[in-house]
């Protein structure tokens, strides 16, 4: 944690936080849509959704340049490409984070298999190594997909390869983190919606600072 962090009161952390939060669900799924229709995908982007979803306090002081100037800019009214799925992706994910918040044995199950995957992550000394990448997918797969309504993602068939839809389901989980962030820092439909500006300034201070 920053010096500047330790200076922020309780209000201006929650603020930091929902910032960072909402950054981070903007770039995972911008990063999701770049591979389902481009079958692209920038590794320092995706190391860091994953680097943040294996650190225990998540966002900490992580960068998210790229998902705070696309979330800005989305605030703003402004178009970006894939603006409308971006918008639903993220929508989907929060209301799926919630609903596996009230379920104790799937969270219990993530937990431990996590905890397994992060001695996996020791044995390989790779945390992108396509073992852990699979690992974490299948989690996925054994959890979140299970909920309905599932999240569909869609694009192009060439680019939804097995390998690329691996990825898309860790950086989907990365986002459920995200997600949760969100919510426990009092993230709501009304701050998108009525706490807009204060969101766009604490954007701006993320830009600046990274």
């Amino acid at each position: 944690m920053s010096h500047a962090e330790h200076n922020l009161n309780p209000k201006q952390q929650r603020e930091k936080q929902r910032a960072l939060a909402l950054a981070a669900l903007t770039q995972v799924t911008v990063l999701i849509e770049d591979i389902a229709h481009e079958g692209k995908l920038e590794h320092a982007r995706f190391t860091c959704c994953m680097d943040a979803f294996f650190d225990p306090t998540y966002l900490g002081d992580r960068s998210f340049y790229a998902g705070a100037m696309q979330s800005k800019r989305l605030l703003q009214g402004q178009d970006i490409p894939h603006a409308k799925a971006i918008l639903t992706h993220s929508a989907a994910l929060i209301a799926l984070e919630k609903k596996l918040a009230k379920q104790p044995q799937a969270l219990q199950h993530i937990e431990q298999s996590l905890q397994r995957i992060d001695k996996q992550i020791q044995y390989f000394n790779d945390p992108y190594h396509s073992n852990i990448i699979a690992a974490i997918a299948h989690l996925y797969g054994e959890t979140v997909s299970q909920i309905t309504p599932k999240l569909i993602i869609r694009g192009k068939p060439e680019h939804l390869t097995p390998s690329h839809k691996e990825k898309i389901r860790c950086l989907l989980f990365s986002g459920i983190r995200a997600a949760w962030i969100w919510r426990i820092n009092g993230g709501n439909t009304f701050h998108l919606i009525f706490g807009r500006k204060k969101l766009i300034q604490a954007l701006e201070k993320l830009q600046h600072s990274a």
